[in-house]
């Protein structure tokens, strides 16, 4: 019996390194990219680019009013704790030729939002409420395409390569639900890499893998709002200590973010009257499978090694008429 298998034997895609763009010069094709995207989106897509301080920008952009970029540039740097050049540079960055197309930009945003009662009207009597099936599996699979529609090249490429080339362990930890998907990521991980460790959101747990840190190791982080102090002192820790760090966020952007070398937000919307994980399981499943596929060789022969020994314990059910220990 073969506990697991994953078709492995394809071409990488060609990677990307990732470099910043020289201050005010966001690139040979930003402006026609920039055009067609809304600026929330460019935000995200421009994570990889950003400096730590122009996160705090983005991080405030997102996690704000809708109209806090309609603010000066002086009260948007206060807001985000930067200085007024970081916010022009950001500005830049995301392709806008001054801090006035920027808020043009946003105001088409905020008026593309807004529709007339009669539309919303028209809206619903022209298309028929959903069943409850079809409404969540509508609003998941919105959520799930927009989230890895949105995702930065840069930033995924960068984390697919901390999780491959990071050096020694990658240590991988949540908070209040998102322990959920750290797990997810260790299981997914562990049979093509080697070094791959869920770190418990408990106390005990966090100081002693804070202990063994080194500076080749890749640290992995779930947070999601409410963010979790203990979960960005832990970053803090890591950071100090040397460690890479991916963070897996929602579109609000944790405050991990102006710590980590990589961000990837999820979506987070769902039919639910809370928020769902099912964009970020998505996420997480396409890190795995871009991390497997890059190992390839490497990752095959400890498949097949940690597929042997997980057949020990993995066994097929057969009926309840098979014998104890008759199985293949």
């Amino acid at each position: 019996m073969k506990w697991i298998s994953y078709s492995l034997r394809m071409s990488p895609p060609s990677g990307t390194s990732r470099s910043r763009a020289v201050d005010g010069d966001p690139g040979p094709d930003a402006s026609s990219a920039a055009g067609a995207l809304g600026v929330s989106e460019r935000i995200r897509r421009s994570l990889g680019e950003l400096s730590r301080s122009e996160r705090k920008v983005a991080r405030a952009l997102l996690s704000g009013p809708p109209t806090i970029g309609l603010e000066s540039v002086s009260q948007l740097a206060a807001t985000a704790e930067v200085s007024g050049p970081t916010v022009s540079r950001f500005v830049a960055r995301l392709g806008f030729d001054n801090y006035a197309a920027f808020q043009q930009a946003l105001r088409d945003d905020l008026a593309a939002r807004v529709r007339s009662p009669v539309e919303v009207y028209r809206s619903h009597t022209e298309n028929p409420e959903p069943t409850p099936l079809g409404l969540a599996g509508s609003a998941l699979a919105d959520a799930v395409s927009g989230t890895l529609a949105q995702l930065s090249p840069a930033d995924f490429e960068r984390a697919t390569e901390l999780l491959v080339n990071g050096g020694n362990k990658v240590l991988v930890t949540g908070g209040w639900s998102s322990h959920l998907l750290a797990a997810l990521l260790t299981s997914l991980l562990r049979p093509f890499r080697p070094g791959v460790h869920h770190v418990p959101a408990l106390a005990a747990e966090r100081t002693a893998a804070l202990t063994d840190l080194t500076r080749r190791d890749t640290v992995v982080l779930f947070d999601f709002r409410r963010y979790e102090l203990d979960t960005f002192a832990f970053a803090r820790l890591a950071q100090a200590g040397g460690a890479r760090m991916v963070l897996v966020t929602d579109p609000w952007l944790s405050p991990i973010a102006d710590l980590a070398d990589a961000v990837l937000p999820a979506q987070v919307e769902g039919p639910a009257p809370f928020e769902s994980l099912t964009p970020t399981v998505a996420l997480v499943e396409t890190l795995a499978t871009a991390v497997a596929r890059r190992l390839d060789g490497p990752g095959d022969a400890r498949l097949d090694r940690y597929g042997s020994i997980a057949d020990q314990w993995v066994r097929p059910y057969r009926g309840a008429d098979t014998p104890p220990g008759d199985v293949e």
